[in-house]
């Protein structure tokens, strides 16, 4: 990244991501699929707790592997369908923009 852009509490990012259950696990979503970058603010949960916190260290243009626990991602829920309950999620994730 730029080293020097970092999003802060309140701001929107912009990102580009694939999303693979932990270990080697198959890819469940990715915006490369789409097309279509995803946008969310920071600090407000409108991601999971690992997206909030791992995006927010990241500076514009960086490329990163987060690496997400269950209990930072959808926990023992899971996702129906798409999760299952208590992954582990790994996400390559890249930051495009801070607003």
């Amino acid at each position: 990244g730029d080293g020097k852009t970092f999003p802060q509490h309140g701001q929107r990012v912009l990102v580009n991501y694939t999303g693979y259950l932990e270990n080697g696990g198959p890819k469940f979503d990715s915006s490369y699929d789409r097309s279509d970058p995803f946008a969310f603010t920071i600090g407000l949960g409108q991601v999971i707790q690992c997206w909030d916190e791992g995006v927010a260290k990241m500076s514009v243009g960086e490329r990163a592997l987060l690496k997400c626990p269950a209990n930072t991602a959808y926990g023992e829920r899971g996702s129906p369908r798409v999760i299952p309950p208590g992954a582990g999620l790994e996400f390559d994730v890249e930051l495009l923009k801070v607003k």
